[in-house]
């Protein structure tokens, strides 16, 4: 009786297919993390990510089954099936473009808080350089508001004044 030879096992290829089942659970993790993400936009911005109409539909769904526990989580693990089975790439890079715009209209209001925080500390300087900037704007108004302000913190009151006095500044930036 003869032995006939195994053919050679090519183990680079095994090698190249095999995932860890660590890997599949923290890619697993990632599809459910960017569902939750796609989840937590507002409509109108969801409506902008380019999405296949299965997954738009199970989003959808979920968004409107989100008051239930079980159902919300069986129907996001069906978001993250959907989303495993389709090219995510597009939705990522959308969503960091929903990222970015957030983030440079904070820094916008950041410098507004500061400028206006320099109107309420330095006063007619600040109001001064306020002006040569933005010449349309009305010293008066200007004024009342940063005294108002003023009168507020030195008070410790609610910051009414403070907050018309941002969206006066920001009516000019």
């Amino acid at each position: 009786m003869s032995k006939a030879k195994k053919a050679p096992i090519d183990l680079s290829t095994e090698l190249d297919d095999w995932v860890s089942r660590s890997e599949l659970k923290r890619q697993a993790d990632d599809y459910h993390a960017l569902g939750r993400t796609i989840m937590d936009l507002a409509d109108s911005q969801r409506k902008l990510i380019p999405m296949t109409e299965d997954l738009r539909t199970a989003v959808e769904l979920a968004n409107r089954i989100r008051h239930t526990k079980e159902g919300f989580r069986r129907q996001m693990q069906f978001v993250a099936k959907v989303l495993r089975n389709n090219d995510v790439d597009e939705i990522r890079l959308s969503l960091t473009q929903f990222n970015k715009r957030d983030k440079r209209s904070d820094l916008e209001s950041k410098k507004l808080e500061k400028s206006r925080d320099r109107l309420i500390k330095m006063g007619d300087v600040a109001i001064n350089d306020f002006i040569e900037h933005n010449p349309t704007a009305d010293r008066q108004k200007l004024r009342q508001l940063v005294r108002q302000a003023n009168k507020e913190l030195k008070d410790e009151k609610p910051a009414k004044a403070a907050k018309e006095l941002f969206q006066y500044i920001k009516s000019f930036k």
